[in-house]
């Protein structure tokens, strides 16, 4: 299994609010090769109306961008890439238009993250790429937000999204470059780190990490009028210096500054002083690694069965008291039951994950209530930033644990683009069946086999069961009525 990861191609595609990028990578012995990057100015983010509307224009470009990429990861595997959108898809009321839109041109799943979700894995991209000792904090600044963490080593501690980019402070305060629109940029940016900045402080940071295309620019520019790579409030005053001269915004041959990065420089000026005078920074290391190469390094290490989603879910069962040992034997009869119904329904290794993560979470409710408890323990996934799980990853796994028992119910949640109705309703059906031969909460599951044709499942038991058992067998009952119901075939027989 290691061996034959070992020559996958990986890639990573990051639907940014000012660009989209790719990288395509190999996984070696050593680590992950990169291969390809590529960069597509979309601006996304421009297009986003006050109202929370993403124009069709913006939408057009990046799905012309998509349609680019999806050409160029011809010799990808599908399963192999992973494609994340960040805060403006986040913030767009109708971001399904373009979601929709980008599934007839592009193969892949897209995922929209939440911010410290994105935080996350930016953080894991420094940590992977940078040798750091003691607690460091890094801070995206993208087109639509920044995104803070703050850890040691490859944990974090503190992670935050914040409303602020350079795309959309241009939009709103640089009508006119001149000192009162910078002034206006620093003021509202204070405004919106207000929250956290007593929090980082606290912390307590020993180096400072800045990424991004505009971080890189701040970092060149500084460097191109003398003051190094390193970004200090100096430097951080003489680039605003410079741009408020309309001419030098018009200079072609700085390096690492291009024109169409000009065009935003000054609000990530703004934004990074606002941020180094409220944290008391005194120097900022530009660190050329990304969102993308912390999912590349993620789905190295799922690859070699070391996923943050696993460790989340044991986060959960800690922090709301289950009883692991009841979880596990759900888990182990889901997993029997799934082993039988993969082949026959064409379920996949992501269909075997959440089914084994609601297995394991199913019961978190209970720290709640016991009264309706699948619905308090759905409220909680929903609502709860979960490492390494995507918001439709979050989304079904919620949809799993609500309808683990009692009537079935998929109409009161998102309803996830990639799992329709169908694919959905089995999964359920593996979980309800699992957990109902455990109600008794005895030490195991009698022994039993599983057929599965078509759309029936078909459970057999030794006849010595409908003497020791019988609890479990009218519970099993009354869960194959609950099924047949919705159109479903449940079957309880002895074995022949």
């Amino acid at each position: 299994m290691q061996g034959q990861s070992l020559e996958r191609l990986v890639a990573a595609v990051d639907l940014g609010s000012n660009s989209f990028h790719m990288t395509i990578a190999r996984l070696t012995p050593s680590g992950l090769q990169v291969l390809v990057r590529d960069r597509e100015r979309v601006r996304l983010a421009s297009g986003l109306n006050r109202k929370g509307v993403l124009g069709n224009k913006s939408i057009q470009r990046g799905i012309e961008a998509l349609k680019r990429f999806d050409g160029r990861l011809s010799g990808v595997a599908t399963e192999d890439i992973r494609v994340v959108a960040t805060h403006t898809l986040r913030e767009a009321k109708n971001a399904h238009e373009f979601l929709d839109l980008a599934s007839e041109h592009f193969r892949a799943q897209i995922n929209v993250i939440s911010g410290p979700e994105e935080a996350r894995l930016i953080f894991q991209a420094v940590a992977h790429s940078q040798s750091t000792e003691g607690r460091f904090l890094v801070f995206d600044l993208g087109g639509g937000s920044t995104e803070f963490a703050v850890g040691v080593n490859f944990e974090t501690e503190f992670l935050s999204s914040r409303t602020l980019g350079c795309v959309t402070f241009t939009k709103r305060f640089m009508k006119k470059l001149d000192r009162e629109s910078f002034a206006e940029i620093e003021l509202n940016t204070r405004k919106v780190i207000e929250p956290i900045v007593s929090r980082i402080r606290d912390l307590g940071v020993e180096k400072i990490f800045a990424t991004s295309g505009s971080a890189k620019s701040v970092s060149a520019l500084g460097n191109y009028l003398g003051h190094g790579p390193i970004i200090t409030p100096e430097s951080l005053e003489s680039c605003k210096n410079f741009v408020l001269v309309d001419m030098n915004r018009r200079i072609a041959d700085i390096p690492d500054v291009s024109l169409e990065r000009m065009q935003i420089l000054p609000a990530g000026i703004g934004i990074i002083s606002a941020i180094v005078d409220e944290l008391g920074l005194s120097k900022i290391e530009f660190c050329d690694a990304a969102l993308r190469e912390g999912v590349l390094y993620e789905m190295d290490d799922r690859l070699k069965s070391s996923d943050i989603r696993e460790r989340t879910a044991l986060d959960m069962m800690k922090k709301y008291s289950v009883d692991v040992d009841h979880a596990g034997r759900v888990r182990d009869t889901a997993i029997r039951i799934f082993s039988a119904a993969a082949p026959v329904w064409g379920l996949g290794v992501l269909d075997y994950q959440m089914v084994v993560w609601a297995s394991m979470l199913h019961e978190i409710g209970l720290h709640v209530s016991y009264s309706a408890y699948q619905r308090h323990g759905s409220y909680i996934v929903v609502n709860t930033p979960l490492p390494g799980f995507s918001r439709e990853e979050q989304a079904v796994l919620a949809t799993l644990i609500l309808n683990h028992r009692k009537k079935f119910d998929l109409s009161s949640l998102p309803k996830p683009r990639y799992w329709s109705k169908k694919r959905l309703m089995r999964l359920v059906r593996i979980l309800r069946i699992a957990h109902v031969m455990h109600v008794a909460r005895d030490l195991g599951a009698p022994k039993f086999s599983v057929l599965v044709e078509g759309g029936a499942v078909s459970l057999e038991f030794d006849k010595e069961i409908y003497r020791s058992c019988r609890v479990m067998l009218l519970d099993l009952e009354e869960e194959s009525r609950r099924q047949s119901e919705e159109g479903y075939s449940l079957v309880i027989a002895p074995a022949s």
